[in-house]
């Protein structure tokens, strides 16, 4: 599938009527995988260079939509994605979750010693181990995304990476072997757009961005209120503020709509106990995807 990168180097011909999707690219990347998995080979795609790029993409044609990276397994929260949501509350919001089942193999030149070693710094941290077992002398290389790691697999004869099988063809590489780290190593998604996402009765989530006064035991009672309505929290994430040290933000995610009765009134009185609280939107939680 042909896809249309933001450098000009790889066009195609615009799909009439479909929306842009923006995705952090290069192609072979897991976002690139499920972009193609959520909406088609034959959607329009668009790489970006980095998870801001795909903000400010959608900002500027609010007909788009953004796949963006939240949450791995094994690294953990995804900041630069978080970050962006922070400094976009009000303009940009989320219109679905949806997850990847990440599966990985070793991709080099068959018949060569492999003795440098890229991939994303998550793959790394959740192949730690493994690579200890079966490359012991390698070097290993943290780089932007494991696209990028094939491809600077594929400019050295005895280099390699931790990527997505599916990049073996995108980029000519030989599959080495097939990675057996042993835990599941899932990365959730969202959705982003200019515009909420349409009510649906489905599985939901909210997601919200609250400032707090800096105070001792405003996180508290800020969480009181869906505590005592039963409105469970899937998600926080704590930001520092730029600037104003010991002073953060957080990143809030309540099971259900914003408007299903318990967490109106929640967010009713959780609203009172801040200095802002912002909604990203309610939206529907997809089925878990396969790489």
């Amino acid at each position: 599938m042909q896809t249309r990168h933001l450098s000009g180097s790889l066009i195609s011909r615009k799909k009439r009527g479909m929306p842009e999707i923006y995705y952090l690219g290069p192609e072979g990347t897991f976002s690139h995988i499920l972009a193609r998995k959520r909406f088609g080979r034959r959607a329009n795609l668009v790489a970006c260079p980095a998870i801001e790029a795909i903000y400010d993409r959608v900002r500027e044609n609010p007909s788009g939509l953004g796949l963006v990276p939240v949450e791995n397994s094994s690294g953990g929260t995804v900041y630069d994605s978080v970050d962006a949501m922070i400094r976009n509350a009000g303009k940009i919001f989320l219109r679905e979750e949806l997850s990847l089942d990440v599966r990985i193999a070793l991709l080099g030149h068959a018949g060569q010693e492999v003795t440098t070693i890229y991939s994303h710094f998550i793959q790394l941290k959740h192949h730690a181990e493994w690579l200890k077992q079966r490359y012991p002398k390698a070097r290993q290389r943290a780089v932007a995304s494991t696209a990028i790691a094939a491809q600077k697999a594929k400019a050295s004869p005895h280099a390699a990476a931790l990527a997505s099988p599916g990049a073996a063809e995108v980029y000519g590489l030989d599959v080495l072997e097939k990675s057996h780290a042993g835990s599941v190593n899932v990365t959730h998604f969202a959705i982003i757009g200019a515009s909420p996402a349409p009510e649906i009765d489905e599985v939901r989530k909210t997601a919200l961005i609250a400032a707090l006064p800096n105070s001792c035991g405003s996180l508290h009672q800020f969480l009181g209120p869906f505590a005592r309505l039963g409105v469970s929290l899937t998600r926080i994430v704590s930001r520092p503020v730029p600037g104003k040290p010991q002073t953060y933000v957080f990143f809030v995610e309540i099971e259900g709509g914003e408007h299903d009765p318990a967490a109106a009134k929640a967010l009713a009185r959780a609203r009172k106990l801040s200095e802002s609280l912002v909604s990203l939107g309610t939206f529907p939680v997809r089925g878990r995807f396969k790489s």
